[in-house]
């Protein structure tokens, strides 16, 4: 892979993990959420407000962009409802799967290519990102997380929130080379933005009475970093296979244990260290084998 390829992909995974922190730091804040998707949104529509072009694409063209971005939002919305029935500690791994099953769609839809090689780095990559959230590897029993009480504490929201994330990632790169980068940004990230409103105004539209704990500069970054990464990738994702771009992406959660060391006083032990270790050696095999 060519290197700035790789250096794309890895800071849309830094900004991912910057947003996300800042999500985190706001609490969890659903509107907060929403309102950083307006932000980010309004920044696709200022950067294509100075590279204006006119541009066409049929009806499929705007079903399938508007497919991605559902799936995308019910990714959202999914993780954030296994994370309130479970532990995130038991349910992370189910929710981290999508870098698994892209490269199976990638495969069948996209008719995408895949060596012994890469699928060992993406192997590595995606068990590396389920260690890191683990208190101990004797904790990972991935056969309990299947048992009644834990299906219906969140691994069922988890595990479909993956699938939804691997549909969207397929219909993302069908999609993303079929016009500029500008104006399909723009596109997505509105599509995405409207479909997170109109179900936050039917499913939880009490969060619209927490307005006024919304920490607006904290706001206007974290939807600036939305778009950057959101921008990123898809600048890589138009050159590099679906099937090796999600796996790498999930380096996003080293940067994310960065930031808690550097910014929340976090501890890095053992088993985050083996989480890590594992990530890397799985992104330097996939980027050699292409």
């Amino acid at each position: 892979m060519a290197a700035h390829y790789l250096v794309l992909i890895l800071i849309s995974a830094l900004a991912h993990s910057f947003y996300n922190f800042l999500v985190h730091k706001s609490g969890g804040n659903r509107l907060f959420l929403l309102l950083m998707f307006v932000v980010a949104a309004i920044s696709a529509s200022v950067v294509y407000g100075f590279n204006f072009e006119f541009f066409t694409f049929s009806f499929k063209t705007f079903a399938i962009i508007y497919a991605a971005s559902l799936f995308y939002i019910l990714y959202q919305v999914f993780v954030s409802k296994s994370y309130e029935l479970g532990e995130i500690s038991r349910l992370y791994p189910l929710s981290v799967l999508s870098p698994v099953l892209v490269p199976i769609w990638a495969v069948l839809f996209l008719h995408e290519q895949l060596s012994v090689s890469i699928v060992i780095g993406i192997c590595l990559s995606t068990a590396g990102a389920m260690i890191m959230k683990q208190k101990s590897l004797r904790s990972m029993e991935f056969a309990d997380l299947f048992t009644k009480r834990n299906l219906y504490a969140g691994a069922g929201y988890a595990l479909t929130a993956s699938l939804m994330y691997s549909f969207g990632s397929v219909l993302d790169k069908f999609s993303v080379g079929l016009f500029n980068l500008i104006p399909y940004l723009w596109l997505l990230l509105t599509c995405m933005t409207l479909n997170l409103f109109i179900y936050t105004l039917l499913f939880e539209n009490k969060v619209f009475a927490s307005y006024k704990t919304i920490a607006w500069n904290r706001l206007i970054i974290a939807g600036v970093a939305a778009y950057i990464s959101f921008f990123t990738f898809r600048a890589a994702l138009q050159h590099v296979p679906v099937s090796v771009a999600v796996p790498i992406r999930t380096s996003s959660i080293v940067f994310a244990l960065l930031m808690g060391v550097l910014f929340v006083g976090e501890k890095i032990n053992t088993i985050k260290i083996i989480g890590i270790t594992t990530i890397i050696i799985g992104i330097v095999i996939i980027n050699i084998s292409l």
